[in-house]
């Protein structure tokens, strides 16, 4: 076996991030209880990370593999080829969709580390007598997030993908501990959750290596057993169970149960954490199985279907009934995470990044105007009725998000996303996916305009504006400019499709 090779320019969007939660550490224990030093770090690590992840999409875009941690001959990878195809020796590998993921997942992470930083003032000592978190320490859980996303958008082995899904979500429970506590913060219900789903992964980890002889994770290893009559089951439930593991942290039904909880209790800067940078782990995580299971399909394609039906349809009739915008955030991820699915059935794994894209960015601005206008507290739907007269800017961007989400003009990107998830539904006649998700979608217009509507309705009687927060109010702003580029140019977020 030759020795690994390891490019930096490839690896950046990683160890960006990786790096700068140790220096985010180092850093706390020289200046300790100063929040200006650790933020400093983690907004360089993060830029560098989506810089570097950007200017991989362009080289993605240009063709021809773009591939670090290479080992030439290791027993541990060897598979046989299938005809045609020389399966390749490394262990990251980028292409546009997974550059993409990496994108997001560093800017949404910038999104996070602005809210985190708005605690500034925030005394060492809350009023129940629990200390708040070592600056340091938030900063550092919140980049190791993004490494974990980051990694297992462009892994292509079962260790880089364990390790990469897991390190994207544990940090998080720490994090809604240090915010909110045990009891109220919904920390209980993630890692029952991440227990669960790790437990699943490894035994699906374990049949996929028993099937395939290999922990590379890909259609060349899964090729061979996929011929073989005595393999086949192994190989299918082996995949079945990797897809139920990444189906608890997408939120998929009926893995669900945790997202509704824990969204209106862990806070704002915990719950877009969850919805943006966790999600893209997620779907990263997704893509490298189903891709993986393309010699057995065609049998894994039931269990997809199913989750993906269930998902659009619970998610969204839940919703209707959602007075928190939290809680009808999380519903809308639970439908959401099911037209996530909806393409990987036909295993069109780029429209799938495509439609994730858009949901992240448009999720991000809806929960930053939350944020910006929750300074007095937590908000119901109803604290939005006549936000167009008193906060207009505001007003715009929650508007233009949620019709983004509906898939309604001038949400013009969401319902491209739409049409490039049913696309290859209907031209694989896969009815029975793609009618449910027209359902879905009708049921997600009741969901979406009655938030629209009360945004647009005149108060009942005279009330004062809000206070609000300058720095979400900011990433507001900046996730609705976003969407309106991707409206005027969708490939920004939809990738290739739309050209």
């Amino acid at each position: 076996m030759s020795t690994p090779t390891l490019a930096l320019g490839i690896a950046a969007p990683v160890l960006a991030p990786a790096l700068g939660a140790v220096a985010a550490l180092a850093v706390d224990a020289v200046t300790p209880r100063r929040r200006l030093p650790a933020l400093v770090v983690g907004a360089l690590a993060l830029t560098l990370s989506l810089v570097a992840s950007v200017v991989l999409r362009l080289r993605a875009a240009g063709g021809g593999e773009i591939a670090t941690l290479c080992f030439a001959d290791d027993p541990a990878l060897a598979v046989a080829d299938p005809p045609g195809l020389v399966a390749s020796d490394c262990l990251m590998r980028v292409d546009g969709p997974g550059a993409l993921l990496q994108t997001l997942a560093a800017a949404a992470g910038l999104a996070v580390l602005a809210l985190l930083a708005r605690a500034r003032g925030l005394p060492t000592e809350g009023p129940d007598g629990r200390a708040h978190a070592d600056p340091g320490v938030e900063v550092a859980l919140l980049l190791a997030t993004v490494t974990g996303a980051t990694v297992v958008a462009v892994a292509h082995d079962l260790g880089t993908w364990l390790v990469g899904l897991e390190l994207a979500t544990l940090p998080i429970v720490a994090l809604a501990v240090l915010r909110g506590g045990t009891r109220d913060s919904g920390a209980l219900n993630l890692v029952t959750t991440s227990i669960a789903s790790f437990a699943v992964a490894v035994v699906g980890a374990g049949l996929w290596v028993t099937a395939t002889g290999s922990i590379r994770l890909g259609g060349a290893a899964s090729w061979a057993p996929g011929q073989e009559e005595l393999l086949r089951p192994v190989l299918t439930l082996g995949i079945v169970l990797l897809v139920a593991a990444v189906g608890f942290k997408l939120s998929l039904v009926p893995f669900h149960a945790w997202a509704p909880t824990t969204y209106p209790r862990a806070g704002v800067e915990v719950t877009l954490l969850l919805a943006s940078v966790s999600t893209v782990a997620a779907l990263g995580g997704l893509t490298a199985v189903v891709r993986g299971a393309v010699s057995v399909h065609a049998a894994v394609q039931p269990a997809l279907s199913v989750l993906a039906v269930l998902s659009m349809l619970l998610g969204a009739v839940l919703a209707l009934r959602a007075s928190d915008p939290l809680r009808l955030i999380a519903w809308s991820g639970v439908t959401q995470g099911g037209w996530v699915l909806a393409p990987l059935v036909a295993a069109d794994t780029a429209a799938a990044i495509g439609y994730l894209a858009v949901y992240v960015v448009a999720v991000v601005a809806a929960l930053a105007v939350v944020a910006a206008l929750s300074v007095d507290g937590p908000r119901s739907l109803e604290d939005d009725r006549g936000l167009l007269r008193r906060r207009p800017l505001h007003a715009a961007v929650l508007t233009l998000a949620l019709l983004t989400l509906a898939g309604l003009p001038p949400g013009v990107a969401g319902l491209l996303a739409k049409f490039l998830a049913l696309r290859p539904l209907a031209d694989q006649g896969l009815w029975w996916v793609a009618l449910p998700a027209v359902v879905a979608a009708v049921v997600g217009l009741a969901v979406y305009l009655r938030w629209v509507a009360l945004v647009l309705r005149p108060e009942e009687g005279p009330r004062a504006p809000e206070d609000v927060d300058t720095t979400a109010t900011v990433i507001a702003v900046v996730s609705g400019l976003v969407l309106l580029a991707a409206t005027l140019a969708p490939v920004v977020l939809l990738g290739a499709g739309t050209t």
